[in-house]
This record gives structure tokens, C-alpha cells and sequence, in this order.
């Protein structure tokens, strides 16, 4: 039953305990046995090999290793009440999990083996979507390691630990596309994260960083080496945030098909987002690259109860770095957009070495909108506005926005200016090049722009104006160094515009 050799860690065979593997006989009893087994004497290896494993909610224990060899699926069984229900979670709909852990130190699921949740076999009427389990939860757990395993067909998300420490993910594959709301990887309120060389394929967003509890903070995470796909956000930061969320890096990263963005960012109640770096990032085929939001967020329906936005007046965004990133938008009227709202605005977000190419085919009417409205409480998605006014980067009430070595290219014509400016302070372009249309108004909108800077920009083809500035509160604008022999003039400024708002150096 035991197998030791020398000092080596003891492996248990769940066969051993009285597991079948053939897909169609209870085996959640030996499995757990095994690792009951496992942890009484000290910790060691539990192992599935050769089989298809069928169970119910699992319960890992400390200094125990659950190792899926390539030839075993542990295959979850479509009854969510035969699995672990963490009543604490505040989506009480997916508060069931395949395998569970809690206060638990040095576990880890390993090897080139498959869990699958039979997510398909979960239905999404009113009443079953209470009832969607995750595949793996981890709550209040140290020293974790996933290593290798192909995760797939969640009901729900495939991953998701719960104010974790030292917490590496590594390898790891996973295929989540059975429902809406299937996520690949949701940290949530942990520390200490490296999630590094992983292959994630989701319906909603392939790694969400979140604290959906108060008191407990999202810091210190790394992601890196990573090829993600989905049909919302590959990587998402927020909205369902009530603590901060800091110190984030995301590197050497592809995303690719992503409906809706590449990254976005969005806080909704009341908590800080701070101190994070995206660079060495190619997306292709992506909407909307990135975004950022913020604001609140009323939750609707089932959300009402779940979604506390009453601080959200008090959120904080800051201190984030965008750098080396290649993308495509192949399809769609869609743009990067940094908004906040009358009373909350993004600060010093930072863009360098971007090259992104946009699919244009906006309208003059497009162009036109200058009545975006700030939907401070609805739910933060990037398509909330409609199509807005540029067609590169829209930025409403913000401060501290700085481009430099930006490119934006537009594949068919377009109307728009490559950036609309409204309400920001201190917006500053260093070697801003885009694509323009001769017949747009303008290839850069200031509208209430105080404190702008452009220098050593350029438009890449003909345009009738550089820059249009409009707007009462426009102020200290000033433009240098620039190469502007393909445009008609340099400046249009508004008629509510003092005179003396923009100047001009050679």
C-alpha cells in the first residue's frame, strides 16, 4: 500500500485504497482515504494512473501531493452537492469545489493527468446556476504548488485560491469554455503568486486578480511565460475588489482572440489598485487591447447582494506601466480607454515602446461624440459607452497620462482622431506617431486638457489638423519639437478657448 525507497517520500496508490478508474464506480472514498492515509503518516505522494477516476468533492490535506500521472483523469461528477461547499464565499452559486483545502501548508497537484469537471453536464437555468462548482479552491493556504496538470470543462472557474501565500503555478493547461463565467485562474486576496508557463483557453477571463473579501490584500504577483486566450479578458484586474490590489508584474506574455480585452483594469469598491507592470506583451486578434475604470459598480439581479460599492467614491488607481506591447484589433470600432468619473480618476498611467494596429471605419458621427457620459455605477465593461470618439485612446478624467514612443496604426479609414483627451490633467506624448484621414477633424482632440505636452510626434500620412483643442478649462498646453510637414496646420483651437492656452515652440 506504502511504497517507500531509501529516504524518499512515501507514494500512495489510490488504487490500493480501493479505487476503481473505469469512469463509472464512486471513487471518491479511496481517493480521499488515500489521502487521509497520506497525511496521518507525515506527508507523501497520493497517486492516479491508468484510469478514469469518477468523484466528489475531495478534501487535500498539509504535506500531501496529489499526482495525476498522463494516463489518469479524475473525472467530477455532475451533482454539486456530492462536493465541498465553502459557505464564506459571497457568490453562493459557486461556492461548491471539486478539490478543496483550507489553513493547509506544502500541498501540491501535480503531473501531466487531467481534471475534468464535467462542466456541460451543469445546466444554467435560474435555479442551477446556484449550483456551479470550481474545479480546484484553495482558502487561507502556504507553500502551494500546481504543476503540470490539464484542468478543464469547470462548471464554473477552474482555479481559485483564496488568500494564499508562496503560491507557484506552473505548466499548467487549461481548457474552460463550457459556460459563461468560466475563468482560468482567479487569485484572490493571495500574496507571494508566480504563475509562470502557463496555457490558458476560457470563456471569461483567463487570470483575474480580485479580493472579494475585506482586510485581506492582492500583492506581490507575478505572471510571466504565459500564452492566453478568452472570450472576455485574458488578464483582469478587479472590478469585485474591496481590498488593494498591488505590486503586480506580467511579462513575456502572448494573448491572442480575446473578446473583449487584452487587459483590463477596473476598481469598483473603494479599494486602491497601485504599483503594476504589463511589458513584452504581443496580442493578436484582440478588442479593445486595454482598459481602464474607475468607478462603481450597482450590482444587478443576483449581484445586488454580492457587490458592496458603497466606498467606491474612495478608489484609487495608480502607478501603472505599459511597456513593449504589440497588438491587433482586426475587427470592430473599438480603442484603449482610461476613464474615471467626476469624482474619481485614474493617476499617472504610463505607455512605452506601443505598437498597435486598429481596424478602424469610424464615422464622422463617431468622431463628433463629445457627450460621453461617466456610467459611474454601471458595470465596468469597456463597451459600456458605445463607440467613443477615438480610435486609438480615449481618456476621461484622468491625471498623469503619459505616451511615449506610442504608434497607432489604422488598417481602413477612419474618422476619429487616434486620441480624444476630456477633462485630464497633465497629458503628455513623446514620439507619438499615428495614422490619420485628411478629411477627419483633427489627428489629436484636447477637450479640457490642463497641462499638455507634445514633443517630437509626428503624423504618419496626410491630415488636415494635428491638433484640436477645445474646451473652457483648456489650459498650459504646449506643443515642441514636432514634425508636422503632413499636416495642414499644427493647432485649431475652439473659440471658447483662450488664445494663449497653446504654444508653440520649433
Amino acid at each position: 500500500m506504502v511504497r517507500r525507497s531509501g529516504n524518499r517520500m512515501c507514494h500512495y496508490d489510490v488504487r490500493d485504497f480501493g479505487a476503481v478508474g473505469d469512469s463509472q464506480a464512486n471513487d471518491t472514498n479511496a481517493i480521499q482515504q488515500a489521502i487521509e492515509a497520506c497525511a496521518k503518516s507525515g506527508g507523501g505522494i497520493v497517486c492516479l494512473h491508468d484510469g478514469t477516476f469518477l468523484t466528489g468533492g475531495l478534501l487535500l490535506k498539509s504535506h500531501v501531493e496529489l499526482h495525476l500521472t498522463s494516463t489518469a483523469i479524475l473525472l467530477g461528477m455532475p451533482d454539486a452537492s456530492q462536493y465541498h461547499l465553502d459557505k464564506r464565499l459571497i457568490y453562493p452559486w459557486w461556492g461548491h469545489s471539486l478539490i478543496f483545502a483550507e489553513n493547509c501548508e506544502y500541498i501540491a497537484i501535480t503531473g501531466q493527468g487531467t481534471i475534468d469537471g464535467q462542466g456541460g453536464l451543469f445546466g444554467l437555468g435560474k435555479e442551477e446556476k446556484y449550483e456551479r462548482p470550481v474545479l480546484i479552491r484553495l482558502r487561507d493556504c502556504r507553500n502551494v504548488r500546481l504543476d503540470g496538470i490539464l484542468v478543464r470543462n469547470s462548471s464554473a472557474w477552474a482555479i481559485h485560491p483564496i488568500h494564499c501565500r508562496q503560491m507557484r503555478i506552473e505548466g499548467v493547461r487549461i481548457d474552460n469554455r463550457e459556460h459563461k463565467n468560466n475563468d482560468g485562474i482567479d487569485i484572490d486576496g493571495c500574496q507571494d503568486v508566480f504563475i509562470s508557463g502557463c496555457n490558458i483557453g476560457s470563456d471569461d477571463d483567463s487570470i483575474a486578480l480580485k479580493t472579494l473579501e475585506p482586510g485581506h490584500i492582492c500583492r506581490d504577483v507575478v505572471i510571466t511565460n504565459c500564452i492566453l486566450s478568452s472570450r472576455c479578458a485574458a488578464i483582469r484586474v478587479g472590478p469585485d475588489a474591496v481590498a488593494d490590489i498591488e505590486r503586480i508584474c506580467v511579462s513575456n506574455c502572448v494573448i491572442r482572440d480575446t473578446g473583449l480585452n487584452g487587459i483590463k483594469i477596473q476598481e469598483s469598491c473603494g479599494a486602491t489598485m497601485r504599483d503594476m507592470v504589463f511589458s513584452n506583451i504581443v496580442m493578436d486578434n484582440v478588442i479593445g487591447p486595454i482598459s481602464i475604470r474607475l468607478a462603481g459598480w450597482k450590482g444587478t439581479g443576483i449581484d445586488t447582494a454580492a457587490v458592496d460599492d458603497s466606498n467606491w467614491e474612495k478608489g484609487k488607481l495608480r502607478n501603472i506601466l505599459f511597456e513593449n506591447i504589440r497588438a491587433s484589433v482586426p475587427k470592430g470600432k473599438s480603442c484603449m480607454s482610461i476613464t474615471g468619473t467626476a469624482k474619481t480618476r485614474p493617476q499617472q498611467i504610463s505607455f512605452s515602446n506601443i505598437d498597435i494596429s486598429f481596424a478602424g471605419g469610424g464615422t464622422a458621427g463617431d468622431a463628433a461624440r463629445r457627450d460621453v457620459p461617466d456610467l459611474a455605477r454601471d458595470y465596468p465593461e469597456c463597451n459600456i459607452f458605445g463607440v467613443l470618439p477615438a480610435y486609438g485612446l480615449y481618456v476621461h478624467h484622468a491625471s498623469g497620462i503619459v505616451l511615449n514612443n506610442v504608434q497607432f496604426r489604422v488598417e481602413s479609414g477612419d474618422f476619429r482622431p487616434a486620441i480624444v483627451c476630456d477633462d485630464v490633467e497633465d497629458m503628455e506624448l513623446i514620439g507619438f506617431k499615428a495614422d490619420g484621414y485628411a478629411d477627419a477633424e483633427s489627428l489629436i482632440r484636447f477637450q479640457n486638457v490642463r497641462g499638455g505636452f507634445i514633443t517630437s510626434s509626428r503624423p504618419l500620412c496626410p491630415v488636415g489638423t494635428f491638433l484640436q483643442v477645445e474646451g473652457a478649462d483648456s489650459e498650459k498646453i504646449c506643443l515642441h519639437g514636432n514634425k508636422l510637414d503632413c499636416a495642414g496646420r499644427a493647432v485649431n483651437i475652439a473659440m471658447e478657448v483662450s488664445p494663449d492656452t497653446v504654444c508653440q515652440g520649433v
